[in-house]
């Protein structure tokens, strides 16, 4: 009995012992140890809406020099004179992401720019992404109900800023063995560089092959910009945009 009693404190100590390592591995520099923008990296996502500018929502990550995620309260950061909250959101075990996030903010002079103030109250000027320009999905013209034994053509206009267009699969997994129960999988999506108006067709032969038959098509339009970001950070930050139509289609 002593002799387990023994063993289950040495593996609790152990276990302490690894929490702490990894608190200590996980946990970013100190505010103050961040003094200027080049101790700094910044990634920068923003999504907005390609039918109401204002429905957006920003997300910068900070990470310090030696690449872990870096926040802190007393770090502020700005997008056209709103402030973005800080939020540390705990992972699985004992991982944290640090995010400053914004949401609906009206562009200024067709664009976001983001500022930085430190805890040593020296701001700088972070990023400036361009807004995109709005559009209506009613310009995609597309059959919502397809048969699988014609070919499929899907077309479109006025998409202004569209660029990109990810065409992706739902298939029907057909089994050996007789079941009630149907396996559906979806697989990875197809990266199509389109423009504004245009069209694209698809052969009734790629919808199905041995064992898997087309169920579902996904098609976004998605627009995609990079802004510009302070020269100073450090190398691997950046500065994006994106925002989509997306419509679905049914085969049978």
């Amino acid at each position: 009995m002593k002799t387990n009693s023994n063993v289950k404190t040495k593996l609790s100590i152990l276990l302490c012992c690894i929490c702490l390592l990894l608190n200590s591995c996980s946990e970013p520099a100190p505010a103050s140890k961040i003094e200027d923008i080049s101790d700094l990296k910044a990634e920068i996502e923003i999504y907005q809406s390609l039918t109401d500018e204002n429905d957006n929502s920003i997300s910068v990550i900070l990470y310090d020099k030696k690449g872990r995620e870096f926040g802190n309260d007393s770090v502020k950061i700005t997008v056209n004179g709103k402030k973005a909250e800080y939020k540390i959101m705990q992972q699985l075990y004992y991982g944290k992401n640090y995010d400053y996030r914004a949401e609906n903010v009206p562009p200024k002079n067709d664009s976001y720019e983001l500022q930085v103030q430190l805890s040593n109250g020296k701001k700088f000027f972070l990023s400036r992404i361009p807004s995109l320009k709005l559009s209506s999905s009613r310009n995609i013209i597309y059959r919502e109900n397809a048969p699988l034994n014609q070919d499929y053509s899907i077309q479109w206009s006025g998409l202004q800023d569209v660029n990109v267009l990810y065409l992706s699969r739902s298939v029907k997994i057909q089994t050996k063995e007789k079941s009630n129960i149907e396996t559906f999988v979806e697989q990875a999506a197809d990266t199509i560089k389109i423009g504004p108006s245009g069209n694209y067709a698809i052969k009734k032969e790629t919808f199905s092959k041995p064992g898997e038959t087309l169920s579902m098509m996904n098609f976004e339009f998605t627009a995609e910009k990079d802004g510009i970001v302070n020269p100073q950070l450090l190398k691997g930050s950046s500065g994006k945009i994106r925002g989509y139509h997306e419509e679905r289609v049914s085969f049978k």
